[in-house]
């Protein structure tokens, strides 16, 4: 006897930055027996069809890397769509904790040039405008570096021209900050891996095999590659190497594509192509981009010397990859603490926040991160630098933020901060919204000089006040003429005060 069934969609939940398509998790559909009715891929604004008994209740359920799902009950023939959400987080439980997670600090790119050195980018290789991301440039491999405070600098891998963004791991504020990919099918497939969720990992791995044109990716070729290896899946791993071919030669991901070859020839018995990708996998002197790479490449080289029955078999790569091993920290893409990307080591100096790199803070509300980049535009280095940045970024979009040396000081208003970032916010707000006729980088100094004709004391004290009680800032130093003052009090009002004081005795002292 037949049982009627009616069409159900399985809509993804909503993740920040997907692009349509993406694989963002999985979901599957049980009955009021418990009894799985069938698995489908979430993606981004893409339903998926489900077929489930007429008038029948029915439990959808998902799993994704990037939030926790919320299940939904559905019942066949009057629910079209199941769109699925992120749970709501629950102040009393273990989703509430994490959802006040707060981190700060510093971050920089590094990319690799053709000679194999690593070099620091410009921080506006990372800017890509929005207030939670940063990208990575094509050109090759990259590497993001996370510091600051007492938090070890710690290096990612990452493929070039992907966006990324910053997630604590821990409630501490100073705690590891795990670098990841906003929304990746490959990333998606590489956490199921990590966590064990292998029914997951099967359901996001057939999209890839059903669908040619989602192949092509880094992540996700590779993560296809390192399930069928962690399975023991010999047969799918060599289709996976017909089908990819040569498609990875020059890229990021090509120590990977070699650590994938010494683990086909090792299981073929082909002794010679082991010894081949050995020797080459230490000349390319460096790391996978997976951390499943380098826990398979790691296994390798546990082996005994005979059983490789190679003549080379692998004490060049195990110098290569020892110190990487020793610093590597639990994530999907291979991270290691190091204070530069060739020099991994278990516990390297920290360090203040270096030249080239932008300052971060995460905070999190009860549904998403929200990484605050104290920056608004370009990325100026230090104080020296500040003013040709400022004056690439800013001209001719904003011709009201004048880059010159103030005419005469004692009419303009100076603040003063160590961190060049707090003054720039500052600017470009105060030109914003209007309560200032003119600011200028005063060159050579980590100041800004605000013009005194036009100026509305109110707003510019209630700004300089919001800075200190965001704990931007602790205190920020203030100047008209010959008169200084130091601002501290986040209080409006008294900010007020405290200014109208300082303009009244700034304009006594003038000449």
């Amino acid at each position: 006897m037949s049982v009627a069934t009616a069409h159900v969609d399985i809509v993804a939940p909503a993740v920040p930055g997907a692009a349509p398509g993406t694989v963002v998790g999985a979901a599957e559909v049980l009955d009021r027996s418990n009894r799985r009715l069938g698995r489908v891929p979430l993606r981004a604004e893409i339903p998926t069809p489900v077929e489930i008994p007429h008038e029948e209740q029915c439990l959808v359920h998902g799993w994704s890397p990037y939030l926790s799902v919320q299940p939904i009950v559905v019942t066949g023939g009057r629910t079209q769509q199941a769109v699925l959400s992120a749970r709501r987080a629950n102040g009393k439980s273990s989703g509430g904790e994490e959802s006040r997670r707060a981190a700060s600090g510093w971050i920089r790119l590094w990319g690799r040039e053709p000679d194999g050195q690593w070099t620091v980018r410009d921080p506006s290789d990372m800017a890509t405008g929005g207030a939670t991301t940063v990208s990575t440039p094509l050109g090759g491999p990259a590497v993001l570096q996370i510091g600051g405070g007492r938090r070890r600098p710690v290096c990612t891998l990452v493929p070039e021209g992907s966006l990324f963004t910053l997630r604590p791991t821990e409630r501490r504020p100073q705690g590891p900050v795990e670098v990841r990919p906003v929304a990746d099918s490959g990333f998606t497939l590489l956490e199921a891996l990590r966590l064990g969720e292998w029914g997951w990992a099967a359901v996001v791995e057939r999209v890839w095999w059903d669908e040619p044109g989602v192949r092509g990716t880094p992540l996700f070729d590779l993560a296809v590659a390192y399930l069928a290896c962690r399975r023991g899946n010999l047969e799918r791993a060599g289709q996976w190497r017909q089908v990819t071919g040569n498609r990875h030669e020059d890229g990021p991901a090509w120590i990977d594509v070699l650590a994938i070859d010494a683990w086909l020839a090792r299981r073929r018995g082909e002794w010679r192509d082991l010894a081949s990708a050995l020797a080459r996998l230490a000349d390319a002197g460096g790391a996978p981009l997976v951390a499943e790479g380098l826990d398979l490449l790691a296994a390798e080289l546990t082996r005994p010397p005979l059983e490789s029955r190679a003549p080379h078999p692998g004490e060049a790569l195990h110098r290569v990859l020892t110190p990487y091993l020793r610093a590597s920290l639990p994530s999907s893409l291979t991270s290691f603490t190091a204070a530069h990307p060739e020099e991994p080591q278990p516990r390297p100096p920290k360090r203040a926040r270096p030249g080239e790199s932008l300052p971060f803070r995460v905070e999190r509300d009860t549904s998403a991160p929200r990484i605050q980049w104290r920056v608004l535009s370009g990325a100026p280095v230090d104080g020296g630098d500040y003013a040709p940045v400022a004056h690439r970024a800013l001209l001719p979009r904003e011709p009201g933020l004048m880059i010159s040396e103030p005419d005469a000081l004692r009419e303009w208003l100076i603040v003063e901060d160590e961190d060049p970032m707090v003054l720039w916010r500052l600017s470009r707000t105060l030109l914003d919204e209007g309560v200032a006729a003119g600011v200028s980088i005063v060159p050579g100094r980590n100041a800004v000089a605000v013009a005194l004709p036009g100026l509305q004391v109110g707003p510019v004290a209630a700004l300089l006040a919001e800075l200190l009680r965001e704990g931007r800032v602790r205190r920020l130093g203030l100047s008209v003429g010959s008169v200084r003052q130091e601002l501290f009090v986040p209080d409006a009002a008294e900010a007020e005060r405290i200014l109208t004081v300082l303009l009244r005795e700034g304009h006594r002292s003038s000449p």
